[in-house]
Formats: C-alpha cells, sequence, structure tokens
C-alpha cells in the first residue's frame, strides 16, 4: 500500500495545500508501514522478525510472508482500511476545516 494521490482522494484530502502533501504522504506512509510491521509481527517469533527485516528484496520479502504468516495480505488490507478510516475520520482536522 502506497499513500500516493489516489490514497489522498479517498481520505478526503485531494485539497491539502501542495506545500504540505509531500510532507504529510511520507509521514502517513511511514506511519502505515509500522502499523503494518506490528501487525505482522504479532505473527512472528523474534527469530522470524529478526531473519524477516534482513531481507531487502520485496519479492522474496512477499514469498517470506506467504511461507510464515499464510494471511499477512489480509492483515495487510485490513490495517490498511483502518488506517484509512481513522485519516478520513480527521480530515477535516488535518485540513483546518470546521467539523
Amino acid at each position: 500500500m502506497r499513500v500516493n494521490e489516489k490514497f489522498m482522494q479517498e481520505v478526503g484530502l485531494s485539497a491539502m495545500p501542495e506545500a504540505e502533501r509531500k510532507a504529510f504522504m511520507d509521514h502517513a506512509e511511514e506511519e502505515l508501514e509500522v502499523l503494518v510491521g506490528q501487525g505482522i509481527g504479532e505473527f512472528l517469533t523474534e527469530e522470524q522478525m529478526q531473519e524477516f527485516e534482513g531481507i531487502d528484496d520485496l519479492d522474496a520479502a512477499a514469498a517470506w510472508l506467504e511461507k510464515y504468516v499464510p494471511n499477512f495480505r489480509d492483515v495487510v488490507a485490513k490495517i490498511c482500511d483502518e488506517f484509512k478510516d481513522e485519516i478520513k475520520a480527521q480530515a477535516p482536522a488535518i485540513l483546518g476545516e470546521a467539523a
């Protein structure tokens, strides 16, 4: 899941000023990565987490996750949906609009 222009539209932030957009998108993507890592981490041992963190290739990481967390795609989708919902609820405040 990427925080891109489509994501911004989906969460109601397409009107965010350009000067703020890039920083917000970068921060949101970092936060989403942390949330996904925590969500997947619940299914892994400490040793598995260390092994996973050592994988640099995206395809290799996906294959590894398929092996150790077969439902990881569902976990990621659920976390992403919850993250979007949270941002949608905060969109007026983020944009500085009256609720």
